[in-house]
């Protein structure tokens, strides 16, 4: 929202205020507050009394460096953390002492609030599970672990739509805010404002609700709103098909690059495929064609076309375009220097979202900058892994900024300066507990030798190192199965290890995605079984 969301007012009450206001009442004994960026701020405007308020430093990671935090503040002194959103002010008090007493009353390590059988928040945990949040990495919350616990999850039926409402846009800020002040009911409002929650994400691979009651996701409309909160995902669409198939020219899907995804393209021999192509297509930045037919060697070799086998009894064919869609990048520059503005004027065209740290420029001075920042504690909240920091101020404020750019997981640190300068800006980083490791990420003299001599020339140098950092990031890791899956070694495709469709070799148990797949297992092992064993 440009500001922090912490002291955005409702009917004159900040956020932050209400949500601990409903903790009180719902009988929570025990708050932890978690602040990061602008804590000083927060803790001067609202009344954090009876709290503890732990400070977050590393907020820059993401959201998980503030989840950790909080429940390492609670590990030992408490059986259950309850996770709530400072932006979620309109959870019932009812709703979260009801969550508290099925903690304490029943069993499971999970406790989920449902509304209209759709998942929503706060989150119940047991703290035993503390040292498995304390893994998560990213701009991801404490869901990241729900795969592992599966049958430890326990739903708890709400009737409050607060669960599913959170304040993220100034257009649902001034509906709210006009609710309040003509005196409407505030219920409605919610239950409107959740609506688009069960038509997005009503998915069965995302949520509980029974397949019978599977209704058809808005597709258009969660890109949309993934595009506007800035998550990476890929759009996947059925572009052909030849029949048999279930998949139809038009069905879409969203996969994201955790995996997960919403959306229909076909049946369950495609969609394992679809994931794997979309995760890879994400990863490289380009989009391809995804054809999953019987006989995938009858087709020529051909440039963004990826040919798989159709493993499904059916015998259809159906071809999906994958395009990816990633955030910009942010080229953060500080400085006001000749370098520093002509990296500024050329970072929009190779397709990056430059912030410009300049204290006392004036925006109308650089319209191309998305985000111009005037003061240098401002720095922070654009740190991220997909941060390319520049920072060409000549002197000007060269170890304030590398200060809180080396402790930051930043892509790229540069400094324009000369060896000489360089070496005594480091000793001074030296000096503020900036680690040599640390430093030794910060690229001096930044940028590709071209033998340049103009600011402009400078500048290209320096972009086309960024340039070959950013595509030169490796591939990730295959992803391992998680606890209580197994690779059908027929299709490839993920099946829980509760499946009835088994066959054991030589003592070894495999599992299966459907019976076509088990009856060629069986019939013919030794022809999958070297693969499934690699």
């Amino acid at each position: 929202m440009g500001r922090p969301k912490a002291l955005v007012t409702i009917g004159g009450r900040r956020l932050l205020e209400r949500t601990l206001e409903n903790l009180r009442q719902g009988g929570i004994e025990e708050v932890v507050v978690v602040l990061g960026h602008r804590a000083d701020e927060i803790r001067t405007a609202v009344d954090l009394a009876g709290t503890t308020v732990v400070v977050n430093r590393e907020y820059a990671e993401g959201m998980a460096s503030s989840l950790r935090a909080g429940v390492r503040a609670v590990v030992g002194r408490a059986q259950h953390v309850m996770i709530v959103l400072a932006d979620q002010p309109f959870v019932l008090p009812e709703t979260i002492r009801h969550l508290a007493q099925h903690a304490r009353r029943d069993g499971g390590r999970i406790f989920v609030p449902t509304y209209k059988g759709v998942w929503g928040n706060p989150v119940v945990f047991a703290t035993e599970l503390a040292d498995e949040i304390d893994t998560i990495r990213g701009d991801i919350g404490c869901r990241a672990i729900f795969p592992n616990h599966s049958d430890e999850i326990r739903e708890v039926p709400v009737e409050d739509p607060g669960t599913l409402v959170d304040v993220d846009t100034e257009e649902e800020l001034s509906q709210i805010e006009s609710a309040v002040s003509a005196g409407a009911s505030l219920p409605e409002l919610l239950d409107r404002l959740s609506a688009p929650r069960w038509a997005l994400h009503a998915s069965p691979e995302e949520h509980p609700i029974p397949r019978r009651l599977y209704r058809r996701p808005d597709v258009a409309a969660l890109a949309q709103e993934l595009r506007g909160q800035g998550v990476p995902f890929a759009l996947a669409t059925v572009v052909r098909v030849v029949r048999p198939t279930s998949g139809r020219p038009g069905y879409q899907a969203i996969v994201r690059e955790d995996g997960s995804h919403v959306g229909w393209v076909g049946g369950a021999c495609t969609e394992h495929l679809l994931v794997a192509e979309a995760l890879e297509s994400l990863r490289a930045g380009t989009p391809r064609l995804l054809r999953v037919t019987p006989d995938p060697d009858s087709f020529p070799v051909e440039e963004g076309v990826v040919n798989h086998a159709m493993t499904c009894q059916s015998g259809g064919t159906v071809e999906i375009f994958i395009d990816p869609n990633r955030p910009k990048p942010t080229l953060l520059v500080v400085g006001d220097s000749p370098v520093a503005t002509s990296l500024a004027a050329l970072g929009p065209l190779l397709g990056y979202r430059v912030v410009l740290v300049a204290p006392g420029v004036e925006a109308s001075e650089l319209p191309e900058v998305d985000e111009l920042v005037g003061e240098l504690e401002e720095i922070m909240p654009n740190l991220s892994p997909t941060t390319y920091a520049v920072v060409a101020s000549m002197g000007k404020y060269d170890e304030s900024a590398l200060s809180q750019i080396a402790r930051a997981p930043v892509a790229f640190a540069g400094l324009v300066a000369s060896r000489k300068r360089a070496q005594s800006v480091f000793a001074t980083l030296r000096d503020d507990g900036i680690t040599d490791e640390q430093i030794a990420r910060i690229r001096n003299p930044a940028g590709v030798d071209v033998a340049a001599t103009t600011p402009e020339e400078i500048a290209v140098s320096i972009l086309a190192e960024v340039t070959r950092v950013r595509r030169s990031t490796p591939a990730p890791a295959p992803v391992a199965p998680a606890a209580g899956e197994a690779i059908d070694p027929v299709c490839g495709m993920t099946v829980e290890t509760t499946s009835p469709l088994t066959a054991t070799v030589d003592g070894t148990k495999y599992y299966f995605c459907a019976d076509a797949c088990r009856r060629k297992f069986v019939k013919e092992p030794g022809k999958f079984l070297g693969a499934a064993r690699a």
